[in-house]
């Protein structure tokens, strides 16, 4: 199956009880796997990798979780005993993933500090906020990447996702932006 992980700046994580060195297209195994204990750990829901390493400089993959593969009900966090990085994203590609995770399971509960309900804010240049819902509002500083999720209104369906650069040209700093008529536009107070 194909999952998330992350790591620090230098491409390790955290193994059983010390650190673990990994790289770009290798494939690494271990004889057992079991969440919080033993095994090669990552996500199903990108968004679940920010739980354990959230610092701008942190480095993300895509990676293919194979064999023995467990699951303890902690969000979407699994452990395998077979591993390979096969793709390296940035950390707005994350996201990008995240909000189709979400659209493909949008009943599924929200595991990241970086998903709102209906309204927030993003204060960080480089960093993001989804903020989903019947109507999502998000405002940013300039270089803030803002996600709107709009719900179906009889569901959690999602039925538009709207990314936002605030550049401070087309999309202004500390403004909120929400969808109206299928458009992005700036919200009315």
């Amino acid at each position: 199956m194909l999952a998330y992980k992350a790591f620090n700046k230098d491409l390790r994580a955290t193994l059983g009880r010390g650190t673990f060195q990994y790289e770009p297209g290798k494939t690494y195994e271990e004889d057992s796997c079991k969440c919080a204990n033993t095994g090669f750990h990552c996500a199903e829901n990108p968004l679940g990798t920010l739980d354990y390493y959230s610092k701008m400089d942190t480095r993300f993959f895509l990676v293919k979780a194979e064999g023995d593969i467990n699951q303890d009900g902690k969000g979407s966090r699994i452990s395998c005993n077979k591993l390979t990085l096969v793709k390296e994203l940035n950390r707005i590609e994350i996201a990008v993933h995240g909000c189709m995770y979400m659209q493909k399971y949008p009943n599924r509960e929200n595991e990241s500090k970086y998903v709102v309900s209906e309204k927030g804010r993003c204060d960080n240049k480089g960093n993001f906020i989804i903020v989903r819902g019947k109507h999502p509002a998000a405002a940013g500083v300039v270089g803030a990447y803002l996600f709107l999720i709009k719900e179906e209104k009889s569901s959690r369906d999602i039925a538009t996702i709207e990314p936002i650069l605030v550049d401070g040209e087309e999309y202004q700093a500390n403004t909120y932006y929400c969808i109206r008529g299928g458009k992005v536009c700036k919200r009315k107070n």
